[in-house]
């Protein structure tokens, strides 16, 4: 069970993290993550597993540089 101080330290991590790769402070991950699921791109869904490519049924690769 995750307590709402678990949470909100997970969520200071994800945007320190965010910041230091330089991402703008204007960008949400969760509104980003969001339009994965959306009926309207039916060839690339998020799993468990990581993003998935609909028409060729497989995982796909993700690299940060």
């Amino acid at each position: 069970m995750f307590t709402h101080e678990i949470v909100y330290g997970q969520l200071e991590r994800l945007h320190q993290s965010l910041k230091d790769i330089g991402s703008p402070t204007s960008f949400n991950p969760f509104v980003t993550l969001s339009f994965l699921v959306w009926p309207v791109i039916p060839e690339l869904k998020m799993t468990d597993r990581g993003l998935f490519d609909v028409k060729r049924f497989q995982h796909i690769s993700v690299e940060a540089r």
